[in-house]
């Protein structure tokens, strides 16, 4: 297998353990949609949706804000066409590079470069946003994000799993895995009210799980 298909895998597998860390830590009231209308995660409360878009670069060596310019746009163009809405969005992504801090920022002069951008394969966001979308507003909407290592984040979700009451001796065995076997399952639904779930539920659903996932 290639190392290109190595990383698609692993960028996979890392967007799987971002969602489950987000159950396992959202609130009581928050619906979580697995591969949402939005993005790769959505919470949802009464308040407010918080829409993440997940991105694994372990490939990269370092971070150019070039290599985050589509989902930037993405996320403009979604805030311009739903200004009135409150949606939080959120970039998440991992660069071997950016370790602890302080981390880079994204700001307004990185959202202007992506406008200016002469990459064919943006240009449709670009006409469409280019002196229209309003960046101070969105940036008041916007987060980026820079997330661990995959190893660290699995570490993570091992933790958030403890503190849900699932027993420690049967987290790496059976709890992990089957966590994130029903992450996949759940990403594959067509419909997008199947993709939807809690942490009560999810949680409870994992317990009486006694097999592990292969």
């Amino acid at each position: 297998m290639s190392r290109s298909a190595d990383y698609t895998i692993k960028g996979f597998l890392y967007q799987f353990n971002k969602t489950l860390l987000e159950i396992l830590t959202s609130q009581d009231d928050a619906i979580i949609t697995v591969e949402g209308i939005v993005e790769d995660v959505e919470i949802v409360t009464p308040a407010l949706m918080t829409a993440i878009q997940c991105k694994y670069h372990e490939a990269s060596d370092t971070f150019a804000p070039s290599a985050i310019f589509k989902p930037l746009l993405q996320m403009m163009d979604h805030f311009h066409a739903n200004r009135t809405a409150q949606i939080r969005y959120v970039l998440f992504a991992h660069y071997p590079s950016v370790n602890g801090v302080p981390q880079p920022t994204v700001g307004r002069a990185d959202l202007e470069a992506a406008l200016d951008s002469v990459n064919k394969d943006l240009q449709g966001y670009i006409t469409t946003l280019r002196g229209k979308v309003d960046l101070d507003q969105f940036l008041t909407r916007f987060v980026m994000e820079f997330g661990p290592t995959y190893d660290d984040l699995v570490a993570q979700v091992s933790t958030a799993l403890k503190d849900n009451g699932l027993p420690l001796g049967d987290i790496e065995t059976l709890a992990y895995p089957n966590a994130i076997n029903m992450i996949a399952g759940i990403s594959t639904k067509h419909d997008p009210t199947q993709r939807k779930t809690n942490k009560r539920d999810f949680i409870e659903s994992l317990k009486t799980i006694r097999k592990t996932a292969i």
